[in-house]
């Protein structure tokens, strides 16, 4: 068994620099193709998120490549410029990295929930485009499982870890806040604006209206078409934009011809949010690391201690089944 991983993440890279490893699913497919056909390279996942983006890789043994090597040729990065800014794992470094990050102990805000969900997306995306294969499909289940039974059993956060209440915290520190425009209606904006009407803000969220047909409305929001959004913001105290889109949901050249809210909240990677807007004047803009800015508590050295000896256990399953494939295929 020969798995290698590489990524970039918030400790060594902004977000300006992360925003170029978001890659859109069609762009996932067309890196996956690209991956397998080398020979040696049996399988393939990327997870992506907000805090980072990571390549494993399973291979032929004595095989080595460097994945972030192939993450910036998706990019059309200059690796060497670049070197500096990933981190690579290999052997058993690989198998209990991931379990840590799918409990969240690796994120900017400890013990986040979020991030099991994105773990297990991202395996079941490169299953969808057959590219995994069963040493990956193994270490990501087993990492899925140990991430749920340490929630389980310890309580690493509040109910309240989360992007959108982080969000929440700094529009509750300002004064005389009433009306909030979401740009979005995808998983995190749909969390946003619920958030928000349950605290009682007045709340308009955006739609698309060539999804009219499968939009989820949160109850209690009122909702205005995309395109309606630059005349929409002039009446709002505070704009949040949440999207996947690979262009700016709002841009400088637009918004300072305009009467505008004193804050905006950029809660997706690519950044939704033209970062010249914090140039105008009495605007303060959040992106995704202003907001996690304070809250990683650097002391949970007990907690991971705990984390290390319950995953502990299904690292040693993932080698017992992988002593148990061996044996099989040698018979």
């Amino acid at each position: 068994m020969n798995v290698i991983m590489a990524g970039i993440d918030y400790t060594l890279a902004s977000i300006d620099i992360r925003e170029n490893f978001s890659f859109t699913k069609s762009t996932l497919q067309v890196i996956y193709n690209e991956l397998l056909k080398n020979e040696n390279i049996f399988g393939a996942v990327i997870i992506s998120t907000c805090n980072r983006t990571e390549l494993y890789l399973s291979c032929e043994d004595g095989f080595y490549i460097n994945p972030f090597e192939l993450l910036c040729d998706a990019v059309n990065f200059d690796y060497e410029e670049y070197s500096d800014l990933h981190t690579l794992r290999t052997g058993d470094e690989v198998i209990r990295h991931l379990c840590e990050l799918a409990c969240g102990v690796k994120s900017q805000i400890w013990g986040e929930d979020q991030i099991i969900t994105q773990v297990k997306n991202a395996i079941e995306l490169a299953r969808e485009m057959n590219a995994s294969d069963s040493a990956l499909e193994v270490m990501f289940r087993i990492a899925i499982t140990s991430a749920k039974k340490v929630k389980s059993i310890l309580k690493l956060s509040s109910t309240e870890s989360s992007i959108a209440y982080s969000a929440l915290k700094i529009i509750k520190s300002k004064d005389n806040i009433q009306k909030i425009l979401v740009i979005g209606n995808g998983e995190i904006g749909r969390l946003m604006s619920s958030i928000l009407i349950e605290n009682g803000y007045d709340t308009t969220i955006t739609l698309r209206r060539y999804h009219h047909g499968s939009n989820i409305i949160p109850v209690g929001a009122k909702t205005i078409e995309y395109g309606q959004r630059y005349k929409k913001l002039q009446d709002c105290d505070v704009v949040i934009s949440a999207t996947l889109s690979p262009h700016y949901t709002l841009e400088i050249d637009e918004i300072h011809k305009m009467s505008y809210p004193n804050l905006f909240i950029d809660l997706a990677v690519p950044r939704d949010i033209d970062p010249n807007i914090k140039t105008l004047d009495n605007v303060e803009l959040y992106d995704v690391d202003s907001i996690y800015a304070d809250e990683v508590n650097k002391n949970h050295a007990e907690q991971l201690a705990r984390v290390n000896e319950i995953i502990g256990k299904y690292i040693f399953d993932y080698y017992r089944w992988h002593e148990f494939r061996k044996r099989l295929v040698s018979t």
